[in-house]
């Protein structure tokens, strides 16, 4: 059984995004995991002023988030439940980044869904950066399914793509048709043979899976990454984060990836990291 943590803050933008998932995998057999973090509202008191504090301060919290928990596992259980589905909630007394890498390294996840927005939050770009062990599916408010489910791999093929956060994804659809359309980021009659050779072997990699038909195209000079996203919105963009450098890591430069999702945040989007 495939398992998918999905964090949440019971926003009306939060539901929507679980919908969608539901919708997207109703076909499969899947643990569903709702997650939501708190965390304590300390600003303006003193250390003796917390240790002075009612028991009520440090439940309400932990109730509330619990109150909603249990009202969102109300929707999709009982008669209205997916059989293929089983849920569970988690009450996390964390920061979300803490909280999705310990349920992520714990439960054994194979996929993170998040809610998307059309400026990419500063919450999704550290999630994106920090949480490394499982692809990110980024679901924006207006996404729809569509009756053909189609992801778009992005990628200059200029170094071989590593395939195993594809493989999760995919892995989770397995009874679900798949469209892959393979969109690489260099005009044809420039592409080297390195290139030629990356893009070969990842095709040959994907064929594997039976439910799944590929299809490779070359972008145009006159139309960018953006323009292609906005024409193909019934399609899931999959960008891929590189592994962060030195000055990365220390803060002076920012994921390639970002900018990429930036362009393209109408659209679902799969992130996997190199």
């Amino acid at each position: 059984m495939k398992k998918i943590l999905i964090p949440t803050d019971f926003s009306k933008n939060s539901c929507q995004v679980i919908d969608y998932t539901m919708k997207l995998f109703k076909n499969e057999t899947c643990a569903f995991y709702f997650l939501n973090t708190y965390l304590y509202d300390s600003n303006g008191l003193s250390a003796i002023e917390m240790l002075q504090a009612e028991d009520d301060w440090f439940e309400k919290p932990k109730e509330e988030s619990l109150q909603h928990l249990g009202e969102l596992l109300e929707r999709f259980t009982g008669d209205k439940g997916n059989i293929k589905h089983s849920y569970h909630v988690i009450s996390e007394y964390a920061s979300l980044v803490e909280g999705l890498e310990k349920q992520v390294k714990e439960i054994g996840i194979d996929l993170i869904v998040l809610k998307g927005e059309i400026i990419v939050s500063k919450q999704v770009k550290v999630i994106i950066d920090k949480v490394r062990a499982c692809p990110i599916l980024i679901v924006p408010s207006a996404a729809s399914i569509y009756k053909k489910l189609n992801l778009t791999i992005t990628s200059t093929f200029k170094q071989v793509l590593r395939t195993i956060e594809v493989d999760a994804f995919l892995n989770i659809l397995s009874n679900t048709n798949c469209d892959i359309n393979i969109l690489v980021l260099e005009k044809e009659e420039t592409a080297t043979a390195e290139v030629k050779n990356n893009l070969k072997q990842f095709v040959s990699h994907l064929e594997k899976f039976p439910n799944s038909a590929v299809q490779v195209e070359y972008m145009k000079a006159s139309r960018s990454l953006k323009d292609y996203a906005i024409t193909h919105l019934n399609s899931i963009m999959c960008i891929t984060d590189k592994k962060p450098g030195l000055l990365r890591k220390i803060g002076l430069t920012q994921s390639k990836a970002i900018s990429v999702l930036e362009k393209i945040s109408k659209n679902p989007v799969l992130a996997i990291h190199q």
